[in-house]
């Protein structure tokens, strides 16, 4: 039971993370670069919403709120969930590289992985079905 509830969590943290994305990427193709403002903080949230997301989620299924990497002057960015534990690896570089470490989830202490989404797709996250 506690794994299904901590898949659940996992799950919904992902569908906000994908939708952070994707307004992400509708600004990027408005402005040529990304936003230099995590677009989840409560300051990043007036300039983003409701043009590029009607709602921007601020925090994960955990209640810890979305990590933020992005370059300057480029359209490369990284929104980020620290797990469970709330504690990151995610590396201070913008972007995980493509391919990154994709894991299955079956214990209670894999819910304590990142899950990171780069560029218009998840580059650390749980390995799902296609």
């Amino acid at each position: 039971l506690m794994v299904a509830i901590q898949k659940g969590k996992q799950k919904a943290t992902m569908a906000d993370l994908k939708s952070i994305g994707t307004a992400i990427e509708s600004y990027v193709t408005d402005w040529t670069v990304a936003p230099t403002a995590n677009p989840t903080t409560t300051g990043g949230t007036t300039w983003f919403e409701p043009f590029y997301i009607k709602i921007c989620p601020e925090a994960d299924g955990w209640g810890h709120p979305f990590g933020y990497n992005y370059t300057a002057h480029f359209d490369e960015y990284s929104i980020f969930s620290a797990g469970r534990d709330g504690t990151s690896a995610v590396p201070a570089a913008p972007v995980v590289p493509p391919g990154g470490p994709l894991y299955i989830c079956t214990k209670l202490s894999d819910f304590m992985n990142d899950i990171c989404f780069s560029d218009g797709y998840f580059t650390v996250g749980p390995d799902v079905k296609r």
